[in-house]
């Protein structure tokens, strides 16, 4: 059994209770007995939500678990589920590093780290399920929804979107059913708790011994719940590239909490990053 952090810091995403069964079972996740808008699986490291599907339904299942929750530190942030492909074979799990909206056209890229990941690909969600398949991506009906708004919590890197091929031109999206999706999920297990594993490693240098200018800033602008979380995660991002202080060198008066996260994020773009 793997071992993690000792609070939740590991959440996992899926759209149907079939994706999900595998994995609360696998780690050993008890239903929450507190009413959520959504079923909620927890231990004291992982936390599972069954959001429903599609995207509007994974957006708001990722930001109330952070809202809720507000994990110490930037989060492990996974999505876990079926997609479809031209020709990849049935139970074939990909990595995603890239996802792009079918729909607004947004482009997103994970950070992938490390060797001995799964084969990786294209991800293209759409608002309907897809039934025309391409050999140059995937198709899904979250992962871009999902990502859009787990970038607004933690650290790219700690973003994955984890998919199992369900269904391609052989065996089409008509063939799927529960008791094939769970199956399907079960067989890779192994491999997806080791990307656990790894991405916890990953983590851990993530992981700020003390947020020195978050209280000072709290003090001077009113940050909403979401905001707090996503201040947390720049100040650690700043903090790991940075050994200058981020307020000191920030004087002026912003007009808002807003203002402040905009500044302190393109702050963070601009600063050199030595390998």
């Amino acid at each position: 059994m793997t071992t993690f952090i000792n609070t939740p810091n590991l959440f996992i995403f899926t759209a149907l209770e079939c994706e999900a069964k595998p994995l609360i079972k696998q780690f050993e996740l008890k239903k929450e007995n507190i009413t959520h808008p959504f079923p909620i699986y927890k231990n004291d490291s992982i936390l599972l939500t069954i959001s429903g599907v599609g995207k509007v339904a994974i957006a708001g299942a990722v930001a109330y678990t952070q809202a809720i929750f507000q994990p110490q530190f930037p989060p492990i942030l996974i999505n876990i589920g079926i997609a479809g492909h031209k020709y990849e074979p049935i139970g074939e799990i990909l990595l995603a590093s890239k996802i792009v909206d079918k729909d607004s056209g947004k482009r997103f890229y994970p950070q992938l780290i490390g060797t001995n990941l799964p084969k990786v690909g294209e991800v293209q969600s759409s608002s309907k399920p897809c039934t025309e398949y391409s050999a140059n991506y995937m198709n899904d009906m979250e992962a871009s929804a999902f990502y859009e708004t787990a970038i607004r919590f933690s650290s790219n890197e700690l973003i994955h979107s984890i998919k199992v091929i369900s269904d391609n031109e052989q065996t089409t999206i008509e063939s799927i059913n529960a008791k094939k999706v769970s199956q399907l999920v079960i067989n890779q297990l192994t491999q997806i708790e080791q990307l656990f594993n790894h991405w916890v490693l990953l983590q851990k240098p993530v992981i700020p011994c003390e947020l020195k200018e978050f209280n000072l800033i709290l003090q001077q602008w009113n940050f909403t719940v979401s905001g707090k979380i996503k201040l947390k995660s720049l100040l650690s991002r700043w903090q790991m590239l940075s050994a200058d202080p981020w307020l000191v060198n920030n004087q002026e008066k912003f007009k808002s909490s807003k203002n402040v996260l905009k500044k302190l994020e393109l702050d963070i773009d601009c600063l050199k990053v030595i390998l």
